[in-house]
């Protein structure tokens, strides 16, 4: 059975499918077998797949689901080496089922973003819920779209960091963080990923920085 990551979050418009996107690219290009399973109704990683096959990229395969995901999650599960499950950015049955199965969670906040760090106490508190019962559960917060040219960015990604160490009882940030890189979504807008891209402005960092999370979370 592969590892299962899940990432989600209790809002949308985080980056969740381009992330997803990018790390399943890695994936393939690392020749590692992924699967990923779209759970909300938005037809994003649709339309990023058959511009992927259009573009005669390495494929990945995409299934759906809705409702209760633990079944299709543990079927899919065993036919890869990695499977990515892309949630609602919102609470949802999809969410809360596949914390119960899921190996890792990812969930992504931009630190400059209130909107984004205040989702972490209600995603916190499903998380340890769902601990209970599948104690395997890995959680992570990954800090993601940090403009490093910018010093409020930065400094606001140390605070949330500081924050986040200082007590426990909060899911805890990943070392390694994304920034805010064009190349991440005008790849996704080819069908690809920053590992599909042979040039391309920043695109070493873009691939440095997917690579470190995946080794950081256990997948590559």
């Amino acid at each position: 059975m592969g590892k299962i990551v899940l990432v989600a979050s209790d809002k949308g418009g985080v980056g969740k499918s381009t992330y997803v996107a990018n790390t399943a690219s890695m994936l393939v290009n690392k020749k590692k077998s992924v699967i990923i399973l779209k759970t909300d109704k938005n037809p994003e990683l649709l339309n990023w797949n058959e511009k992927r096959n259009a573009n005669g990229l390495l494929p990945v395969p995409v299934h759906e689901a809705y409702g209760n995901l633990t079944n299709e999650i543990n079927r899919l599960s065993k036919l890869c080496e990695v499977m990515i499950i892309d949630c609602p950015g919102h609470d949802s049955h999809e969410f809360r089922s596949a914390l119960t199965v899921a190996d890792i969670l990812i969930t992504l906040v931009k630190p400059s973003s209130d909107f984004e760090s205040e989702t972490l106490t209600t995603v916190t508190e499903k998380v340890r819920t769902a601990q209970q019962s599948n104690p395997k559960l890995q959680p992570w917060v990954l800090l993601t779209r940090i403009n490093t040219s910018k010093p409020r960015h930065r400094t606001r990604a140390i605070e949330l960091d500081k924050l986040l160490r200082e007590d426990s009882v909060w899911i805890q940030p990943l070392k390694s963080r994304i920034a805010e890189l064009d190349v991440f979504e005008s790849a996704c807008n080819e069908g690809a990923g920053v590992h599909d891209v042979s040039r391309a402005s920043s695109l070493s960092t873009a691939k440095a920085q997917i690579e470190l999370v995946g080794q950081e979370i256990g997948i590559l």
